[in-house]
């Protein structure tokens, strides 16, 4: 932390603060454990497969995984990575899937199980289209995923240049389009949420849903817009339940939450900005860790510029 001439300087000053801080809420941050309800799926054969068969020259498997978080992150709904070896699920409500293009039998009966059982999936194009070993299954496309996404294909094809999709639910005008890829769908069973404004394309969905079992599944035919996957994914969360006045606040408030060692609730509202940020109180009531003030529900917090109120309720549950 200190430069060439060894005086304490502005960072020594601030990484000292931080340790004090530590040093001081150390036990009541130890040992925090995560409960989160919502995950990606992430496949390191899909991800390996595409980079050896693209579909794209500017989007590829990490493109579509980003753009994922990037939206649970601007959503403020924190997530978990899963891995195809993982089989216990029943903690999350929500899972989203970039293109999982090779993948197991056992591992698609397990994503149409999560649906089936409750679960809601946002799934991206390229999905079970090859088996563990990228070798192009003999089944219709997308193989043993097809009774869960009420849908089948026959045909894809590159976009040259983007496709507005319609019809514009959230108000995103040019935003909402897709480019790179389209899969030619028929539903069977889904419901079309949207579709090409394109005369070529129109008759083919470029979103579907289908209900199965007690869940929903969404697929994504085709690259969406950052700003169109955020709309998707935001429907996603409300119909797994996990919607609430976390989206509402300034975008450059975020909030984490866990619990101790001590089985107390700890909630971390991060301002990422260089300004000031009030923002509400969304949690039990509790206390302040930095401050030692009293915290209630529904309270402002005041943030301060690139600071964080840390708030723990007391007692166990």
């Amino acid at each position: 932390m200190l430069s060439h001439d060894l005086e304490p300087n502005r960072a020594y000053a601030e990484v000292s603060r931080i340790g004090a801080e530590l040093k001081e809420l150390g036990p009541d941050l130890a040992n925090l454990a995560k409960d989160n309800r919502a995950a990606i799926l992430f496949s390191n054969d899909s991800y390996h497969a595409i980079q050896f068969m693209p579909f794209g020259d500017r989007v590829n498997y990490l493109t579509v995984l980003h753009q994922m978080y990037q939206s649970l992150y601007d959503l403020n709904v924190e997530a978990d990575f899963l891995f195809s070896h993982e089989s216990d699920w029943s903690r999350y409500r929500l899972l989203l899937v970039p293109p999982l293009y090779a993948a197991s039998d056992a591992l698609l009966a397990r994503v149409a199980g999560f649906v089936r059982d409750g679960g809601h999936v946002v799934m991206a194009f390229k999905s079970g289209f090859a088996n563990e070993h990228s070798t192009v299954r003999w089944e219709m496309a997308p193989g043993p995923l097809r009774k869960a996404a009420g849908l089948r294909y026959q045909e894809f094809t590159s976009l040259a240049y983007p496709r507005r999709l319609v019809p514009d639910r959230h108000g995103l005008g040019e935003k909402s389009s897709a480019s790179i890829w389209a899969e030619l769908i028929v539903p069977e069973g889904a419901e079309t949420v949207l579709s090409y404004q394109d005369d070529f394309l129109s008759s083919y969905p470029a979103v579907t849903r289908n209900a199965f079992g007690k869940g929903t599944l969404t697929y994504e035919g085709t690259f969406l817009t950052n700003e169109l996957q955020r709309e998707i994914v935001r429907d996603a969360i409300r119909r797994a339940g996990l919607s609430g006045a976390a989206q509402d606040l300034p975008p450059a408030v975020k909030v984490r939450r866990g619990r101790n060692a001590r089985g107390q609730r700890l909630h971390y509202y991060l301002n990422f900005s260089g300004a000031p940020q009030p923002a509400p109180y969304l949690d039990g009531p509790g206390s302040d860790l930095l401050t030692k003030k009293a915290v209630a529900r529904g309270e402002k917090l005041n943030i301060a510029p690139w600071g964080v109120a840390i708030i723990r309720e007391p007692g166990r549950d």
